[in-house]
C-alpha cells in the first residue's frame, strides 16, 4: 500500500459511529413503511411430527387477520432449495408439512396488521399432530439398522463431496449406507500405516462435540414490498440474495445453480436443479395460473436494502433457511397486493446448530522430539477436517480423514465461526503429543511447522523463489506470545502449581494457520467509484455488521487514489438490480476479497483525476480565477512562474485530495477545485467521474479452489493464542484470568477492525470450548435452552481483557501480502481450555463444552 497511507491509520473514524452510538441506525426490525402488514410462521413444538389436519378457521374471524397461508397452498406448497455451503446437501422446503426438528417453520404463516395479532391467531389454529420418531444421537442416525427419520428430505449431489468446501487436499466421495447417511469421505495423503510404523508411539483417544448455535440477537426478519414489476426487499442477511433468489440455490453467490421452478422457486426438475418426490404432506399440483406462478420475470427486477445489521456472534446470514425466508416474504407481499409485509422468526437464533457438532475418533503417531509422523481422525459428523486446516500448515506427511454424515433431529448445521471441526482435533493433537512427551507444546508447534507436508526449510526457498518475504510467521507469533502471557516463567508441569486461593494454576496454548489467503477473489466483489464535489463515494451494496468493514474499504480506496481518508465515503447499503455490489462482509474472506477490485477502480479513479486535470489545463480552460495552465503562460496554479509547460499526467500525482506537480510538490491544487464543486466553471468544475473497472481477471472463487487443490499456493501466516487459567477443584469452575491473542494478517488494513475480531473471537473460541451447547430433552427430543437466558454466552464478566498482538509478515496472496481474519480466532480457541485444565490438574477432558460437571467428573469428585 502506497506510504501515505500510514498516516490514514490513527485518523480512520467510523462512518457508521454517530448513528449506532447515538441509537439512531436502523437495523431490519426498525424498519416501518406506510401500510405495512406483519407476518409470523408457526414452529414446530415436536422434534418430529406431521401435521395431519389443520382447521385455520377461527384464526380467519380474529379481526386484523388480513391472510393466511399453509403448506397446501399452491403459492407455497412445493417451494423448496437447498441451504447454504454445508446444507446443500440437502433442500429445505419453505413451508413444510413435517417438522424434522423443534421450532422448524412450518405448516402456516398469518399475515396480520401487528405482531400481537400474529402471535394470538397462531394460537388460535387448530392442529392434529401425527408424532414421528427421532434420533438425537448422529453416531447411532448413521447405524445401517438404524429407523428412518426426515424422510421428506431430498438428498442434493453437489459432485464436490460432503466435506463442505474444506479439505482440498484430497478426494471427495466415499459411499453410504443407512437409510439416515448423507454422505461419507475417505482422504488420505501418503501413507498413515507407514507413519504410524514410524512413530515412538501411537496415540488413541475420542473427542466428543456437543451442538451450539449462533444465537443472534437480531433475530430473522425480512419486509418485502411488491411494487407493480418490481419487489423491494430490506434483509437482515450479510449477502445479496438476489441471485439465490431468482436461480433456487441457496448460496450466497449464485454458487453451483440449484432448483428452479416459477419465478425462481424451487420446484419439479427446474434447471440445474433437482427432482423432489411428492409427499401426502407436500403435494406437487399444477402450479399454472396461481398467484406466484407469474413471477418468472418479475423476480429479476429486485431492489435490496441493507438496514444495519445486528450481531450474529460469528454465523451466517444465509443460514439454511433464509434463502427460503426471503422467498416466502416475496410471497406474502405478492398476495399482500402492493402493501408492505414484515415476515419476522423470533426463534431464529437457534434455528441451525454449529458443523462441529459430532465424535472424533482419532489415532496420532509421533517420535519422542514431538515431530508426528501421521494421524487418521474418524469423524462422525457434518465436516471431514483431516485434511484441511492440519494439512495446510504442517509438514506431517502422513494423513487421512475418513467421515460419516448422517441425519439427525437437531436440526441443520451450518458454519458459525468456520473452521472450529478443524481446529479442535488439531489443538488436541498437539497437546496431547507434547503431554505424552513431557515437551513443551509452543516448541511441538515449531518442530511440526510447514506447508502441506513440506517442512519450513522448503517453505524458505520458496518464499525466496517467489518474491516473499523470508519470514517465519510461527515463530514471530509465538515470540510475542509467550513475551505477553509470561509463558516462560509460568508454564509448569500438570497439576504441580497451587495458588494461595486454593485453586490450580494453568496455561493453554493453541497455534494454527489464518483462514482465507487471498487466493484469487472467493466472494464476488463488482464496486464503482464516484467522484463528485470532491468527494469519492465507493458504490456497492453490502451488509453493514458492525465489524467496520467500510473503514478498512475507505483508507485503501484513499491511498491508492490519493485522496483524504475523510473525502472518501461509502454509499448507503441499497442497490437497485445489483447495479454494483462489495463482497459480503465477515467471513475471512470478505475483506481480501473485496480489495483487489477496489484497488483496481481506484487507480483507475486517480489516472481519471489526473487525465481530466491535464486535459482541462491543456485546452486552456480556467482552473481557478486568476490562473492559467499552459499556453497562458501563468503556469501550473499556484506556480510564481510559467516555467511547467508539461502536460503529461506523469508529471504530476494525488494526494491528500490535492493534485501536485511531482518537481515541485507546492505547486498545487484541490481535487474539488478541478473537478466538481467549488469554484470551478465553464465546465471544468461542474463534472463527476465514475469508474468500474472489469476484474475479472483477478480471478474466482472456482479458480480459487482449483489452485488450492492442485498444491499451487501455501497459505504461510500463522496465529498463536495463550490463556492463564485457575480451576476451582471444589466446584469445577474455571476462571480465565488472561488471555493473549496473536495473528499474522499479512497486511493490515484496519487495526481496530482486527483487533475487534481478536477480541470477540476469544470470548467466542471460549464460549465453544467452557459453556456453549444447545441442550434437548432426551425422552422428547424437544430444546431445552433455547433462549437467551439459558444458552450461556459468555460476556465481558466472563472473561478479562483480551491483549490483542497484530503481526504484518506480508506473506498472504491477497493485496500487499494480505489474508484474512475473520471466522479464525473464534475457531482456534474452540477447545482451549482443554489444555489449560490439563496443565491445571493433569487431567485430560476432550467432551466439549467442558461444564463444571466435567470437571468434577475427571477429578473424580461426583
Amino acid at each position: 500500500m502506497p506510504e501515505s497511507s500510514e498516516s490514514k491509520k490513527s485518523k480512520m473514524t467510523r462512518q457508521d459511529a454517530h448513528d449506532r452510538v447515538s441509537g439512531n441506525g436502523i437495523y431490519t426490525r426498525d424498519v416501518s413503511l406506510p401500510g405495512m402488514l406483519y407476518a409470523k410462521v408457526f414452529t414446530s413444538p415436536y422434534s418430529a411430527a406431521k401435521i395431519v389436519s389443520m382447521d385455520t378457521s377461527e384464526a380467519k374471524k380474529l379481526v386484523g387477520v388480513r391472510d393466511i397461508l399453509t403448506y397446501r397452498d399452491q403459492d407455497i406448497s412445493e417451494d423448496g432449495a437447498p441451504g447454504s455451503e454445508i446444507s446443500m446437501g440437502f433442500n429445505i422446503l419453505t413451508l413444510a408439512g413435517t417438522s424434522d426438528f423443534y421450532q422448524h417453520p412450518m405448516g402456516v404463516v398469518v399475515v396480520a396488521d401487528s405482531e400481537e395479532i400474529c402471535d394470538r391467531a397462531l394460537k388460535l389454529i387448530k392442529i392434529e399432530w401425527e408424532e414421528l420418531p427421532f434420533i438425537l444421537d448422529m453416531e447411532e442416525a448413521a447405524r445401517t439398522d438404524a429407523q428412518e427419520i426426515m424422510p421428506e428430505v431430498t438428498r442434493m449431489s453437489m459432485g464436490m463431496g460432503f466435506g463442505g468446501f474444506g479439505g482440498f487436499g484430497g478426494s471427495g466421495g466415499g459411499s453410504s449406507s443407512g437409510p439416515n447417511v448423507i454422505g461419507s469421505q475417505d482422504r488420505e495423503v501418503g501413507s498413515v500405516e507407514k507413519g504410524f510404523a514410524e512413530a515412538d508411539k501411537v496415540i488413541e483417544y475420542k473427542i466428543n462435540r456437543g451442538m451450539n448455535s449462533v444465537a443472534g440477537t437480531e433475530a430473522m426478519v425480512c419486509v418485502a414490498q411488491w411494487k407493480n414489476d418490481s419487489i423491494d426487499l430490506y434483509v437482515h442477511h450479510q449477502s445479496n440474495p438476489r441471485n439465490s433468489i431468482e436461480s433456487g440455490s441457496g448460496m450466497p453467490f449464485g454458487g453451483f445453480g440449484g432448483p428452479r421452478g416459477p419465478g425462481g422457486f424451487g420446484s419439479r426438475g427446474g434447471p440445474g436443479g433437482f427432482t423432489r418426490q411428492p409427499s401426502p404432506g407436500n403435494p406437487s399440483p399444477d402450479r399454472a395460473g396461481y398467484a406466484g406462478g407469474s413471477l418468472s420475470t418479475q423476480w429479476r427486477k429486485i431492489n435490496v436494502t441493507f438496514p444495519y445489521q445486528g450481531s450474529w456472534f460469528g454465523g451466517l446470514a444465509w443460514l439454511g433457511y433464509s434463502t427460503a425466508f426471503v422467498r416466502m416474504a416475496a410471497i406474502l407481499a405478492r398476495r399482500a397486493a402492493g402493501r408492505p409485509v414484515k415476515l419476522l422468526y423470533d426463534e431464529s437464533g437457534f434455528y441451525c446448530g454449529g458443523d462441529e457438532f459430532g465424535t472424533y475418533i482419532c489415532k496420532v503417531g509421533a517420535r519422542r522430539d514431538g515431530t508426528i509422523t501421521a494421524y487418521h481422525w474418524n469423524v462422525t459428523g457434518q465436516r471431514n477436517p483431516g485434511i484441511d486446516k492440519t494439512f495446510e500448515c504442517t509438514k506431517i506427511p502422513n494423513i487421512r480423514g475418513t467421515q460419516t454424515w448422517a441425519l439427525t433431529n437437531k436440526g441443520f448445521t451450518e458454519c458459525f465461526r468456520h473452521g472450529a471441526a478443524c481446529c479442535v482435533p488439531h489443538n488436541i493433537m498437539f497437546d496431547l503429543v507434547s503431554a505424552e512427551f513431557g515437551l513443551d507444546p509452543t516448541e511441538v508447534a515449531l518442530i511440526n511447522d510447514g506447508c502441506q507436508g513440506h517442512d519450513w526449510e522448503w517453505i524458505a526457498d520458496y518464499q525466496k523463489k517467489n518474491g516473499f518475504p523470508q519470514r517465519h510467521s510461527l515463530k514471530e507469533v509465538i515470540e510475542i506470545g509467550r513475551k505477553a502471557i509470561g509463558w516462560d516463567r509460568k508454564w509448569h508441569a500438570p497439576g504441580t502449581k497451587k495458588l494461595a486461593n486454593g485453586r490450580l494454576h494453568g496455561m493453554g496454548f493453541t497455534s494454527i494457520n489464518e483462514w482465507n489467503w487471498g487466493v484469487g477473489m472467493p466472494l464476488p466483489s463488482s464496486a464503482g467509484l464516484m467522484l463528485c464535489d470532491g468527494k469519492l463515494t465507493i458504490l456497492g451494496l453490502r451488509c453493514d455488521m458492525g465489524v467496520d468493514t467500510e473503514s478498512s474499504y475507505r483508507r485503501c480506496v484513499a491511498a491508492e487514489s490519493g485522496m483524504k481518508y475523510e473525502d472518501v465515503r461509502i454509499q448507503v447499503q441499497h442497490v437497485e438490480n445489483s447495479t454494483y455490489c462489495l463482497a459480503q462482509p465477515a467471513s475471512s474472506a470478505g475483506t481480501v476479497s473485496a480489495m483487489p477490485q477496489l484497488i483496481q477502480s481506484a487507480r483507475e479513479m486517480k489516472k481519471r483525476i489526473l487525465e481530466h486535470f491535464v486535459r482541462s489545463a491543456s485546452s486552456g480552460m480556467p482552473m481557478m480565477p486568476g490562473f492559467m495552465f499552459g499556453g497562458s503562460g501563468r503556469g501550473f496554479p499556484g506556480s510564481s512562474s510559467g516555467r511547467n509547460q508539461s502536460r503529461n499526467i506523469e508529471d504530476f500525482d494525488v494526494q491528500d485530495s490535492m493534485i501536485f506537480e511531482k518537481a515541485d510538490p507546492d505547486n498545487k491544487t484541490a481535487v474539488s477545485e478541478i473537478i466538481g464543486g467549488g469554484m470551478g466553471f465553464m465546465g471544468a468544475g461542474g463534472s463527476s467521474i465514475i469508474v468500474h473497472p472489469d476484474s475479472s481477471g483477478s480471478g474466482g472463487m472456482m479458480g480459487s479452489m482449483m489452485r488450492m487443490m492442485m498444491g499451487e499456493t501455501y497459505i504461510m501466516s500463522r496465529q498463536a493464542h495463550f490463556i492463564e487459567t485457575e480451576v476451582d477443584v471444589e466446584t469445577g469452575m474455571v476462571f480465565v484470568t488472561n488471555i493473549v491473542c496473536v495473528n499474522d494478517v499479512g497486511h493490515i488494513f484496519n487495526r481496530r477492525g482486527c483487533e475487534g475480531q481478536q477480541y470477540g473471537g476469544a470470548v467466542m473460541g471460549l464460549g465453544k470450548s467452557a459453556t456453549e451447547e444447545k441442550v434437548y430433552c432426551p425422552q422428547t427430543g424437544v430444546g431445552l435452552n433455547f433462549d437467551h437466558i439459558n444458552y450461556h454466552l459468555g460476556t465481558m464478566n466472563d472473561y478479562p481483557t483480551v491483549q490483542c498482538f497484530l503481526n504484518e509478515s506480508h506473506l498472504g496472496y491477497g493485496p500487499y501480502g494480505s489474508n484474512g481474519i475473520g471466522e479464525n480466532i473464534g475457531a482456534a480457541m474452540a477447545g482451549i481450555t482443554s489444555s489449560a485444565i490439563y496443565n491445571a490438574t493433569g487431567k485430560w477432558i476432550l467432551d466439549f463444552p467442558i461444564t463444571p460437571d466435567k470437571v468434577l467428573k475427571a477429578l473424580e469428585k461426583i
